[in-house]
């Protein structure tokens, strides 16, 4: 390619039109006519040409002062170590408070549904209102035998908590009991949920000498007794036993009907089509923290401190981690853009994940290709945190990123 260079014989200047942008890998001297040592507050165009970018505006609402996040018509952040969301008139309105300080919160949507987590604490909002994000299992409850036609032999028995909204919570193992004659079984010591959101409780026993629990009834949350008089067989089966809510996550995201929750080195999945119900005994592996979860096409893309890995696969059984790059991505800067918005027609308007790493500014591809947009030119210190957003400007689609922490020793020029 060649950079338009415009002389001026009569005035002895030289002007350079053209430029790629900033470089900071080779020696002053080495620069081309085509790079910049510094560029401050400009943009460089489709057309290599350097404008002035324009300044910042007033803030419009002081009650949010970090992890904003929005989605539609929905706007949601922290102030004061309280969870608010933003109204349409810039007023706020406080969803939860007590929000352990300096944990970024991580969100992600499903249908009318707003996940977020911080690591220490996690909810959902919906209908305008924060809730709990799933279910807390129940304990176990006391069976002692009592009159009724059910057949001497062993039974197992178990309860669930139901929300308001049907959502039913896991269950943990089964208790037994053994009926020397015919009778019944009498619970007590049924938990009454906590949770506000719990309005009843099901009960669920086997057949004699079977396996497979079945729903025998249903009681208000505040009830804590039970007599189960016949066994039936047939009904609705517990199909959430073992299943629980997620851990609180650092990191969060939906892929193709399932949720993904990275809690430290771990990746955990839940079931499919149900995001608040996880089986925590699965889990996926990695050799050290995660700090990037991204959900693509093809795949998965995951970040850690010390490399990028793409989980190649239609469901979560079906992954083959395949090793991207030997560094890290930094916490905070992920960001998507469709496709064809980078000047990739091939894949139309699948997202890209663009991020931060700590050797460069990355293009995540929803085939599993990763692209480094700045490597080859400029280095700049690794730092602890990030945020980033694609943004559309003066027709150009830009990938603006800001760090923040201490710098360290690594991807930098001295």
């Amino acid at each position: 390619m060649a950079y338009a260079a415009q002389s001026d014989p009569k005035e002895g200047l030289v002007e350079y039109t053209q430029f790629l942008g900033l470089r900071n890998n080779v020696d002053a001297e080495l620069l081309g006519r085509e790079d910049l040592s510094i560029a401050l507050n400009v943009d460089l165009n489709d057309a290599l040409r350097v404008g002035r970018r324009k300044g910042h505006s007033a803030v419009v609402t002081a009650n949010i002062d970090r992890d904003v996040w929005a989605l539609g018509p929905y706007c949601l952040g922290v102030g004061s170590n309280a969870l608010k969301r933003v109204n349409t008139d810039w007023s706020t309105t406080t969803l939860r408070t007590g929000l352990t300080p300096a944990r970024p919160l991580a969100y992600t949507a499903v249908a009318d549904r707003l996940f977020w987590s911080n690591g220490a604490e996690f909810g959902c909002v919906q209908n305008g209102a924060n809730r709990t994000w799933g279910v807390t299992l129940p304990g176990i409850a006391v069976a002692t035998a009592a009159s009724g036609a059910m057949r001497a032999g062993k039974y197992q028995y178990a309860y669930t908590y139901l929300r308001s909204d049907g959502q039913e919570s896991g269950a943990p193992r089964a208790g037994t009991i053994e009926l020397t004659d015919t009778g019944g079984i009498s619970l007590a010591s049924i938990f009454a949920s906590a949770d506000p959101t719990v309005t009843h409780k099901a009960i669920y026993c086997t057949s004699v000498g079977g396996e497979t629990l079945f729903r025998v009834g249903v009681i208000a949350n505040a009830v804590t007794t039970f007599s189960i008089i016949e066994a039936s067989a047939g009904s609705s089966p517990l199909i959430t036993q073992f299943l629980s809510p997620p851990p609180a996550g650092d990191f969060i995201a939906e892929w193709h009907g399932w949720m993904l929750v990275a809690k430290d080195d771990r990746l955990y999945v839940s079931e499919p089509y149900a995001p608040e119900l996880f089986d925590l005994r699965k889990s996926y592996p990695f050799t050290d923290a995660i700090t990037m979860v991204a959900p693509a096409r093809d795949g998965v893309w995951v970040g850690t401190l010390g490399q990028v890995v793409w989980l190649a696969g239609d469901s979560p059984e079906e992954w083959k981690p395949v090793p991207k790059a030997d560094y890290g991505a930094v916490p905070g800067t992920l960001s998507f853009a469709a496709a064809d918005l980078i000047g990739d027609k091939s894949e139309g308007d699948d997202s890209v994940a663009a991020f931060a790493t700590t050797r460069g500014l990355c293009l995540g591809m929803p085939n599993g290709t990763l692209a480094n947009l700045t490597q080859p030119r400029f280095a700049y210190p690794i730092q602890e945190r990030g945020a980033g957003i694609v943004r559309r400007h003066n027709g150009m689609a830009q990938f603006v990123c800001s760090m923040r922490g201490a710098e360290t020793a690594g991807n930098a020029v001295t």
